[in-house]
């Protein structure tokens, strides 16, 4: 296995431009990496066909209101951290899957329906998986932000906003959900989307036997209740950001939200989050090199009132993101067939 290459800066510029709108028109793509639509929509293709990057669609679990997340942490055998890492990314239940250095060898994000589901996954599925010697469990009780909000700090501010002008889903944390029933043509429309975040609404009613405009009101309701959520999944070292490194930190309960927001407003922070645990703040994050994450730990974190200790594990290989597994022996790439 070698070391990702990252893309032509034409590449990159077009993915950091889908990272801010995942369903954003082509036209407005061009404008924003300054170039033409043909070509936007070619290299959109190459990269698509590739399977570098792909647009998905998930329903948020807390607006709702059908479970709720947990970090896993696992230790494993000499040797067996890889093959666990990839046992657990089969399970339906994790969305992210990494094996990780420090004193982790293992991390995984689960999405679970209830405490019962989480007990007879710890105490059932995880014991039938050789090679872990220990594990535990932290409940995410707070997002600061998701990679539904992370562009890298690779769009500039104006651009930012001009991208995101018509975005209609959710892509920060904390804004007011609507509660709504999801019904069969709900979840079908979905379910759809689940791997193509991006198939027009002319597909979608042709899928489903509907016309295109009940597709796309049924599509943006869901969207505009902070329901259903979109999101370009890419591993960052494609995009020239190579060092993943996956932060457990101490926080005085007091400075809990403040360290939360600080954290969540870095542009290289792909994830941050208030959990249960002697850890109470964790979360992920990408940059392009060892100096720049030295520089993020004692500039950014080191400077926070409140901060009382940091753990810091490097992301070794992320093997699942965004429920979708990445290929072994070429982890820049998605697998044909989505991990759950």
């Amino acid at each position: 296995m070698g070391e990702t290459t990252a893309l032509p800066d034409l590449d990159a510029n077009v993915v950091a431009a889908l990272l801010a709108h995942p369903r954003c028109r082509i036209s407005a793509l061009a404008a924003a990496v300054g170039t033409s639509a043909p070509t936007v929509s070619r290299r959109l293709s190459w990269l698509f066909e590739q399977n570098l990057v792909r647009v998905v669609s998930v329903i948020d679990q807390q607006h709702a209101g059908i479970g709720f997340a947990v970090f896993l942490r696992l230790r494993c055998l000499p040797g067996a951290s890889a093959d666990v890492a990839r046992a657990v990314a089969q399970w339906p239940e994790s969305g992210y899957v990494a094996v990780v250095g420090g004193d982790l060898d293992c991390t995984a994000q689960l999405n679970v329906r209830s405490t019962r589901h989480l007990m007879e996954l710890l105490n059932g599925r995880l014991t039938k998986v050789s090679g872990v010697v220990g594990s535990s469990t932290a409940k995410i009780i707070r997002r600061f932000s998701t990679p539904h909000g992370w562009v890298g700090g690779l769009v500039s501010a104006d651009t930012l906003t001009r991208l995101r002008i018509e975005r209609l889903d959710h892509w920060t944390e904390g804004a007011p959900g609507q509660r709504h029933r999801l019904d069969d043509l709900d979840r079908a429309l979905v379910d759809l989307l689940a791997n193509d975040g991006r198939r027009t609404w002319r597909d979608l009613g042709a899928g489903l036997g509907i016309q295109p405009a009940t597709a796309r009101r049924r599509v943006e309701t869901l969207m505009s209740a902070g329901l259903l959520r979109l999101r370009t999944v890419v591993q960052p070292a494609l995009i020239g950001q190579p060092v993943v490194a996956l932060l457990w930190l101490r926080v005085t309960p007091s400075r809990l939200e403040a360290v939360g927001h600080a954290l969540a407003a870095h542009p290289n922070v792909m994830n941050i989050a208030a959990t249960t645990g002697l850890t109470n703040l964790s979360g992920e994050i990408a940059v392009g090199d060892d100096d720049a994450l030295y520089e993020f730990l004692t500039d950014e974190v080191g400077r926070l009132p409140g901060v009382a200790a940091v753990d810091v594990s490097d992301g070794l290989q992320v093997i699942k993101r965004a429920s979708l597994v990445f290929a072994d022996e070429h982890p820049e790439r998605i697998s044909e067939v989505r991990g759950v």
